[in-house]
């Protein structure tokens, strides 16, 4: 999109200078955003050369500072000062604002140089014009107050810096509860952006300060549960207030964001030629969408209240936990030195009952996490290798923390995602699957909610898809999915349950779409995700490249004539025999509390920070399923067919979901030794 901005900016013939000034300027900020860092530079001197002649004006002075601040990123840093120093000066008499905005820059830059007195004296003092000139709660006040707090963190004075930036995170969290509601979730997700460095600078801060203050640890624990999946949660908790508002209007209306979005499904398999051939302005639909979707959330009943009273501590939840239960609630950091660097670290936080404060252990070489040793670790479980260094990387410094536990709740972030922590074995030892209960949750509050539910007898009603008809040679045809569906069928029968089956030509993507409410949702196909962002499938690339929803989903009957190019697409129906996550996402599964995935990688997508991800797994969260299964590599067939097996038969005892699945697994190691066949699949939820 920056992309495209930049070619209409470039384009565009303006005749009034003022103008065209603005746009060249909004050119060079679009090139810092996208690293094209030398380009904003050239259009920053053109604009400072011709409007050298307004030298008392405020849009002069901004140019100054935003050259500023790019050499900075440039790491042109003998130029930083000058720039400052002469935007303030015309700020200075122009625009208090402004002027409060160029010492912030300058107080930040001698920071980062350890020039800290001078840096003290600059941030003070605009601080100071912001309260006078803004007001207290104001984002840009809050800006300073958080900067200030930074200065004081790396000179040392954690009492000072905690008080700033105590405020800082509080008044942040004030900003969601007000900001939020009248937005669209792409526009959420756009100011979390801008926000959530904020919470990854106070993280860093905490595991700073703990020597001198062990309870800073609570806070970065209660941070981090009221915003972990701030956007999902966000996102459910607009669709559950509309469908429980017993509002006709608002949930027709519901009902007809959904239809559009089914139509965008539809439109994101047309090439820009043939949207330009059928007239069909694709950015004016997506609008129409947001638009509506903005009026939802803003309608939906006060979707702030969500924050304002549902203030959850980690206290809470250490009280709910057993003598032999512990929560362990992972975080990625990224790595904040004189500012945000390239490295990452990931923290455990570790609740136990009736915890004083949770314990924390730092994981400081994330970096090498998420590269050398996830792909070792991925490389060991394809290639059936011994694996003597995951288990010491992943897990070893936070078992520990979980002597004499048994039940243990992990809210997974980052590359913890990737990787199934039951699969981890102890050189000499055994695997974690053997030593612990381990239960996937999104978030350690998730527990309050979990410990809650009461345990209401089922509906008994299961909808089963599998062996689908691909329409030809493009796609491996899945004989063994026929016998998985079949042995599921008759388990779930005898005990009870109503089935329906689609298989061949009846596997379609509408039958998906038509399920309300089954309690259990099998599907048996293939599945993918795709890494590469110029990749599609059923889709354009164009249009997938940037929304990860678009890269992933299920391959159903007729998918193969699609993927060759043998059937176009038809505008008239919604099932071309790819289901994507974006269209999974609009699916009622409100009621369903188990849907097992059985295809391959359909645990995998793009992995945001403190939100998961994104890809099927989202998708059939938002959707409301409870509790989902799915795999994290390709999967053998003949074991797949034997852990599903043991799974329905295990849940037919009477076993709880999770503890039907553990065994599961353990009953396939007897056969299979190597978690390649065991440990593919993973279940998060309980």
């Amino acid at each position: 999109k920056s992309k495209a901005a930049i070619a209409v900016l470039n384009n565009l013939q303006l005749k009034d200078q003022h103008t065209t000034d603005g746009f060249q300027s909004n050119l060079a900020m679009l090139y810092q955003q996208i690293g094209k860092l030398e380009d904003g530079e050239g259009i920053y001197l053109k604009l400072e050369n011709s409007l050298k002649t307004f030298s008392d004006n405020p849009y002069y002075a901004g140019v100054l500072d935003n050259l500023g601040l790019l050499y900075i990123q440039m790491n042109k840093l003998d130029k930083v000062e000058s720039y400052f120093a002469k935007a303030a000066t015309v700020y200075k008499s122009k625009s208090q604002t402004g002027y409060a905005k160029v010492l912030n820059d300058l107080g930040n830059f001698y920071r980062m140089q350890e020039r800290y007195t001078e840096a003290e004296q600059k941030l003070n003092e605009s601080l100071t014009i912001r309260a006078a000139a803004l007001d207290v709660n104001h984002p840009d006040y809050v800006k300073s107050e958080e900067d200030l707090g930074i200065l004081y963190w790396k000179k040392g004075d954690f009492a000072k810096a905690n008080n700033f930036l105590q405020s800082a995170m509080n008044k942040s969290l004030e900003f969601v509860s007000r900001f939020f509601p009248p937005m669209s979730e792409a526009e959420k997700t756009k100011y979390w952006d801008v926000l959530q460095p904020r919470f990854q600078r106070f993280f860093n801060y905490c595991i700073d300060a703990k020597s001198t203050n062990p309870a800073i640890v609570n806070d970065m624990y209660n941070f981090q549960i009221v915003t972990k999946g701030l956007l999902l949660n966000s996102t459910n908790k607009i669709k559950q207030s509309i469908l429980s508002s017993g509002n006709a209007e608002l949930i027709n209306e519901y009902t007809s964001w959904l239809d559009k979005k089914e139509t965008l499904a539809r439109y994101y398999s047309l090439s820009k030629a043939d949207l330009t051939d059928q007239k069909i302005d694709l950015a004016s639909l997506e609008q129409e969408a947001n638009n509506l979707e903005k009026s939802l959330s803003q309608r939906s009943s006060d979707f702030s209240q969500g924050y304002s009273n549902d203030k959850i501590t980690f206290d809470q939840i250490a009280a709910l936990l057993g003598d032999t239960e512990a929560i362990v609630e992972l975080i990625r950091i990224k790595d904040f030195k004189k500012d945000f660097t390239t490295d990452s670290k990931y923290a455990a936080l570790i609740l136990t009952k009736n915890s004083h404060e949770p314990r924390l252990v730092v994981l400081d070489n994330g970096s090498q996490l998420e590269t050398r040793y996830a792909k070792f670790y991925r490389n060991a479980i394809q290639q059936k290798i011994a694996d003597p260094y995951s288990y010491d990387q992943f897990w070893a410094r936070i078992e520990p923390e979980l002597t004499n536990k048994k039940t243990i709740y992990v809210s997974p972030d980052g590359v913890y995602n990737q990787i199934n922590l039951n699969t981890l074995k102890k050189t000499n030892g055994d695997f974690v699957i053997n030593r612990y209960d381990l239960a996937l949750i999104g978030n350690s509050k998730d527990l309050i909610g979990l410990k809650k539910e009461k345990q209401l007898a089922a509906k008994k009603d299961a909808f089963l898809l599998g062996f689908p008809n691909y329409g030809g040679a493009t796609i491996a045809a899945l004989p063994g999915t026929k016998t998985e569906i079949e042995g599921v069928s008759k388990i779930l029968k005898v005990s009870g349950y109503q089935v329906s089956v689609a298989e061949q030509n009846d596997a379609t993507e509408s039958k998906i779409k038509s399920i309300k409410g089954s309690s259990l949702v099998h599907i048996a196909t293939h599945g993918y995700f795709l890494q590469d962002a110029e990749s599609a499938v059923g889709v354009t690339a164009d249009n997938a490249k940037n929304n990860p929803l678009l890269r992933s989903g299920l391959l159903l009957a007729g998918a193969s004539k699609t993927m060759s190019g043998e059937v176009l697409p038809n505008l008239e129906s919604n099932d071309n025999g790819i289901l994507t996550a974006y269209e999974a996402m609009n699916l009622n599964l409100n009621g369903t509390n188990l849907i097992v995935l059985s295809a391959c990688e359909t645990g995998l997508g793009d992995i945001r920070d403190g939100e998961g991800v994104y890809g099927l797994q989202r998708a059939f969260i938002v959707a409301g399923a409870k509790t989902l299964v799915m795999s994290l590599w390709k999967v053998d067939d003949a074991a797949t067919q034997a852990l599903m097996t043991n799974f329905y038969n295990n849940l037919s005892k009477g076993f709880s979901r999770l503890k039907a699945f553990k065994q599961a697994q353990q009953q396939l190691m007897l056969k299979y030794k190597e978690p390649y066949y065991w440990g593919a699949f993973v279940m998060v939820g309980m």
